[in-house]
């Protein structure tokens, strides 16, 4: 008998009222599955213990849901173990060794790398053991293994069963391998956290953001550095006053780029790594050689492949169940973050969305708001934040020059700031390095429609430029304000 059979009286709801209810638990029933494998229900099982996966099962739990989170590496994820958090360490540390060898004639920047090391590994364990207490406390249960998808509802995790109405994969990204023959000499991005000692050189293959982040906190610490990019300049998807900006600076601290340059082949040579690469034409920018088509090559006793980041599921059982891809090879979500098998969902670098953090996190969260509680608010993606963790360190957000132009029509409808300055901090070190902040403006509305920076202080002022964006601030509303002076923000505002 059906609980209405029971209680006839119960009024009928409509459809949008219980769309708005928080989504009662309805358990699924036992199946039969592996002779004596062990069964475990739940409410919510998520496939990936980080940024996304983290920040969805603690907030489904603390909405009542019984959630189980796998997870067969290091809790939180690449951010914490490979990624954000030891970078960033690293680039502060690479920045005071850097300082210290110019003030200190005995004082060697390859010699702070074991200092830096030992001091970012305390900083990993320290969150692995806060995020492992965090969920604990959440009422999450944290099982430690490889998950694999069964039948529909159902995860294995070695010899359990784990079921569910709602699974969530939130898996990550992991490096791309250099697809040239020798590709295997080249080391990943996850492996310099590894390294017990530097080497003498290294040769940097890729133009993004990681390629050009690990560039330079090697380079400052006393590492000499070659960066092939195989495009025409570097950061392809930043504006391009901000990258040409950049470029300059990182040339002028002894990092030679090449531009143009297709890496073909690597090959051990007597305990280096001999680069073969094929330019394609242009100048190289940082030595000034024409590209003649013909190969050329360099040594140097490591690779770095930074090429960018595939998404991981490798062993997930993915292909059993059908589940589609984007056009990068992600998993295919809707805006509901909904894959194409009902009650499988995907958030973060698993998808084909934007690779940061706060995207996870956000995506996460909005999800576990929407399954198990009252519908939350949706992140605007709109005004996503950028950062390169380099020196000096680029920001952005909104519009580049170019986009907005396009967007527009016609490239007189946008208006463009541009200003170049030696900061007090550089002025004081002795250093010429200019900051650049450009505002791309709709030239008939004044409103702001992106901006861009390049000084060490950059991340923190676009993070609040970016709420700025988003409730529409124009030109006018910049000059009008009262500055902080003397600051390197004070230049945004006219």
């Amino acid at each position: 008998m059906s609980k209405r059979q029971a209680n006839p009286a119960t009024p009928r709801k409509r459809a949008s009222q219980v769309s708005a209810e928080p989504v009662p638990e309805r358990v699924p029933r036992r199946g039969r599955g592996k002779a004596g494998a062990r069964r475990r229900e739940a409410d919510f099982i998520v496939i990936g213990a980080g940024s996304g996966g983290v920040a969805a099962a603690r907030r489904a739990a603390a909405h009542g849901a019984r959630v189980i989170l796998v997870e067969r590496d290091a809790v939180g994820g690449t951010c914490v173990n490979r990624g954000c958090v030891p970078k960033k360490m690293l680039s502060y540390g690479a920045g005071l060794a850097a300082i210290l060898s110019g003030c200190l004639s005995h004082t060697g920047a390859r010699e702070d790398w074991g200092d830096a090391i030992v001091r970012v590994d305390a900083e990993v364990a320290r969150l692995n053991v806060v995020y492992t207490e965090r969920l604990q406390q959440a009422g999450v249960t944290l099982l430690h293994g490889e998950a694999r998808l069964g039948a529909p509802g159902e995860v294995h995790v070695g010899d359990e069963i784990l079921q569910a109405r709602r699974i969530l994969l939130a898996t990550g990204a992991a490096p791309r391998r250099l697809p040239v023959p020798g590709g295997e000499l080249a080391c990943s991005s996850d492996d310099i956290f590894t390294w017990k000692s530097l080497p003498a050189s290294l040769a940097v293959v890729g133009g993004g953001y990681i390629a050009v982040e690990q560039a330079s906190i090697l380079a400052r610490f006393g590492v000499k550095v070659d960066l092939l990019v195989r495009g025409e300049r570097l950061l392809p998807h930043f504006d391009h006053d901000l990258a040409a900006a950049l470029h300059d600076a990182l040339v002028a601290q002894g990092i030679r780029i090449h531009l143009n340059a297709e890496v073909t082949l690597l090959a051990a040579a007597n305990g280096a790594v001999e680069v073969c690469y094929r330019p394609r034409g242009g100048t190289e920018g940082g030595n000034g050689n024409q590209g003649s088509g013909r190969t050329e090559s360099l040594r140097a006793q490591a690779v770095l492949a930074a090429i960018g980041r595939v998404a991981h599921s490798d062993g997930l059982g993915l292909e059993a169940l059908d589940v589609r891809r984007g056009t990068r090879g992600g998993i295919a979500v809707d805006r509901q973050l909904r894959t194409s098998v009902r009650g499988l969902y995907a958030v973060g670098d698993a998808t084909d969305g934007p690779q940061l953090t706060p995207v996870a996190i956000a995506q996460g969260r909005w999800l576990a708001d929407r399954l198990f509680g009252r519908r939350g608010d949706r992140a605007d993606f709109d005004y996503i934040p950028f950062a390169v963790f380099c020196e000096p360190a680029i920001a952005s957000v909104g519009l580049s020059e170019a986009a907005a132009a396009e967007a527009a029509g016609k490239a007189e409808r946008i208006r463009t700031v541009v200003k170049r300055f030696v900061s007090l901090e550089n002025r004081f070190g002795g250093s010429e390095q200019a900051s650049l902040v450009k505002l791309v403006i709709n030239a008939r509305s004044g409103r702001v429609l992106g901006a861009h920076m390049m000084d060490g202080a950059a991340p923190e002022i676009i993070q609040a430029f970016a709420v700025a964006l988003r409730l529409g601030v124009k030109e006018h509303h910049l000059e009008t304000t009262v500055r902080l002076h003397p600051t390197v923000a004070e230049e945004l505002f006219g």
